[in-house]
């Protein structure tokens, strides 16, 4: 499968899941914690908008950076940071990190305003990686929102994000499920 077709279905499958998330949850169960350490499915999808927010304009930036440098054709690959960042952030959780103040959650939102910011997010990446199609990602750099000292490629960076949506969603899922055997019982 191409590269940027492989990642495209990624971003698709993140928002499905996501979906049915909201869909099979009632309003409390998504917007409350399993425990006091934990986020809520409503929390875990605000962090995910979070982070592509803080994303969009530096994968703008790096994109067209690769347009005007007029190099293409190049098959997109990770590099070495985007490869261990993203085994890291594959669920299931291998180890939890505290993220930074800027990507927690401020408040929980209704699960339909939650998925509807979540969702157009997604759709704003999936505009980002079609007009990314062709240009050499192996090339141009960005510096990680969550740390200014790391730095990976274009690809690595939509590969990243894919992963962290899949942790975060996995998250969100295991809370849920968590809530429902805490209430059957």
């Amino acid at each position: 499968m191409d590269p940027i077709d492989a990642v495209e279905e990624e971003l698709k499958v993140a928002t499905r899941r996501a979906w049915a998330l909201v869909q099979s949850t009632d309003g409390r169960l998504f917007t409350v914690r399993p425990d006091p350490s934990s986020w809520s499915a409503a929390e875990c999808l605000a962090h995910l908008s979070i982070s592509t927010e803080q994303f969009l304009p530096r994968l703008e930036a790096t994109i067209e950076r690769a347009r005007a440098s007029g190099r293409s054709g190049r098959t997109p690959r990770m590099d070495v940071i985007g490869k261990v960042l993203r085994w890291f952030l594959e669920p299931p959780i291998r180890s939890r990190v505290k993220t930074t103040a800027p990507f927690v959650p401020r408040s929980t939102r209704a699960k339909a305003e939650a998925f509807g910011e979540f969702a157009a997010l997604q759709d704003r990446l999936l505009i980002l990686l079609t007009a990314a199609r062709g240009l050499d990602l192996r090339k141009p750099r960005l510096v990680s929102p969550f740390d200014p000292r790391v730095r990976y490629n274009a690809f690595s960076a939509f590969r990243i994000l894919a992963a962290h949506q899949r942790r975060h969603l996995w998250q969100a899922e295991q809370a849920v499920a968590s809530l429902k055997v805490k209430r059957a019982s």
